[in-house]
């Protein structure tokens, strides 16, 4: 789905896909948490896709900021289209970054078949939009992969992200009960009488703990084809 279509489609995991953007509504209709569907490479403040690709004698080297993110004008976009599902003024609509654990980052080489081996790995920046920068030197053979990846044939290098969702707070209850019982005794010896009293209070405390659900971590990946470079 290309980013200019005003298009949604249910991705199967609680989000839908809105304008290229993925999208999940909060504890409201006004709050919205959203996540690029896919890594790209980043750009520059001159506009310019951050990317190296320069001979060195029988090296090559490679370099390239990787992000997984969503530009602003795409969110403004995305932030009018669910106000107005909401009825709401764009101002009133919370749209916010998905709460998500971001792991490492890392540049497969393919062999155009579906293998892939590890080219090259880092951590990212931490916060949307999750920049992470390689600096690699490439034989020949992996110089060879990277241009056919560049000249737009699939399979031969991508860029991919591992993504963990944030865990859920732990959250622990109790309950107590108490009961009492008085019980009184007397005791009669002749003409003398003694009384007593005697008190029992039983307690009962109960616990109940929602555990931590088990956090699945995914891959979002994008292809070379699709980091939108120029061609060689």
């Amino acid at each position: 789905m290309s980013s200019n279509e005003n298009a949604a489609a249910d991705t199967g995991d609680g989000y839908e896909n809105l304008r290229g953007v993925l999208v999940a509504q909060g504890a409201d209709a006004t709050t919205w948490y959203y996540r690029a569907a896919a890594p790209t490479l980043a750009t520059g403040a001159d506009g310019r896709i951050q990317f190296t690709l320069i001979n060195a004698g029988p090296m090559t080297m490679f370099a390239c900021t990787g992000m997984w993110g969503v530009a602003t004008a795409t969110l403004d976009a995305v932030r009018a289209d669910l106000a107005a599902r909401a009825g709401v003024p764009v101002a009133q609509l919370n749209l916010l970054p998905a709460p998500v654990e971001v792991g490492e980052v890392s540049l497969m080489l393919g062999d155009g078949q579906g293998a892939y081996v590890l080219l090259g790995k880092t951590r990212s920046s931490g916060t949307p939009p999750y920049h992470a920068a390689f600096n690699i030197m490439l034989d020949a053979d992996q110089a060879a992969r990277v241009r056919k990846a560049l000249s737009g044939e699939r399979g031969w290098l991508e860029l991919r992200y591992a993504i963990t969702a944030a865990a859920p707070t732990r959250h622990t209850a109790s309950h107590e009960t108490s009961e009492a019982f008085d019980v009184d005794v007397s005791l009669r010896s002749g003409d003398e009488q003694a009384d007593a009293g005697l008190s029992l209070r039983s307690q009962i405390r109960a616990y109940a703990e929602r555990g931590q659900e088990q956090q699945q971590t995914q891959h979002v990946s994008a292809d070379a084809a699709d980091w939108g470079l120029p061609k060689p």
